[in-house]
């Protein structure tokens, strides 16, 4: 008799993308995002903050808060503030150092606006499931700043507010995982890319127009290729930032931009010139054979 395979306890729904992974976490998560109340906050405060975005991008304030001058992104350092300083105001106020835990509090309080700003900043160049979690990331994070907020000006109640605004912080901080870890919002997706090994033909030095660039296939991925006279360069096509084909971006002045979220990059040596990108493109190193551009990229 033939065996019977097990039936999935859920069908797939590729509509709803938590239905396409067996983990009660991320049905959990699923069932948060999917709330059409996150969807239309969203476009609501996306709308609201298009002009304070456009001011930002016109001063360089939203490169810093993206982090693109110290190399990755802001907002996981400025979060390690608050959350610092919050739990040491929770074991001072244990201890009985009231004076002192308030100290750390308001500190705590202090810090966490920088990393609300970092984080809007990261939100508003995110999409569709990512955008709606987001929201809800930042909106629970908040309520644990007003939580914290006011126990700092509470009397008789100081150690029930910032417990309370500690737990929300501590919970929310699993959805900030979320998007770091299981969305990839924020890493280098460059990051796991290497080779080929040995010098690889891709195309005809001729084929690339002068000062322009051209996209070509080399292991099964694309590679960007630029050429300034008789030099050619070579970096990854893929957008360090979300993946985006660089190789259907506008190229002005040598400097290439990812038709996806804005970002800049210099294409004579992959240097990151403008956010929300903050890691530079991985480079490969390029040679001409026989009127022939062959590329071969680093070890893995």
């Amino acid at each position: 008799m033939a065996e019977m395979l097990p039936v999935p306890a859920t069908s797939l729904d590729p509509q709803k993308p938590a239905t396409m992974q067996a983990s009660w976490s991320a049905r959990l998560i699923g069932l948060l995002e999917e709330q059409p109340l996150l969807e239309a906050a969203q476009k609501k405060l996306t709308d609201w903050l298009q002009p304070l975005v456009d001011w930002s991008e016109s001063t360089g304030l939203k490169d810093v808060l993206h982090g693109r001058q110290i190399g990755h992104s802001l907002h996981p350092i400025a979060t390690d503030l608050p959350i610092g300083f919050w739990t040491s105001a929770m074991l001072l106020d244990l201890a009985g150092a009231k004076r002192s835990a308030r100290l750390m509090t308001a500190m705590g309080c202090a810090t966490a606006v920088v990393a609300a700003a970092s984080g809007t900043a990261d939100w508003t160049a995110t999409h569709g499931r990512e955008r709606r979690l987001g929201l809800l990331h930042g909106a629970l994070n908040v309520t644990g700043l007003a939580c914290q907020a006011t126990a700092l000006v509470s009397r008789r109640h100081y150690t029930r507010w910032n417990w309370i605004g500690s737990a929300i912080t501590t919970a929310t901080a699993y959805l900030g995982g979320e998007l770091v870890y299981g969305r990839g919002v924020g890493v280098d997706h460059d990051a796991w890319t290497a080779g080929p090994a040995d010098w690889t033909p891709t195309c005809r030095v001729t084929d690339i127009p002068e000062g322009l660039m051209k996209g070509v296939q080399v292991e099964g991925r694309r590679v960007l290729l630029h050429r300034q006279g008789a030099f050619v360069s070579a970096m990854e096509n893929a957008c360090t930032h979300m993946g985006g084909p660089l190789d259907e971006g506008r190229v002005d002045a040598e400097v290439v931009t990812c038709p996806w979220h804005g970002s800049r990059f210099r294409l004579t040596d992959g240097a990151c010139m403008r956010g929300p990108a903050t890691f530079p493109q991985l480079r490969l190193e390029a040679r001409v054979r026989g009127g022939v551009v062959e590329v071969r990229g680093r070890a893995g």
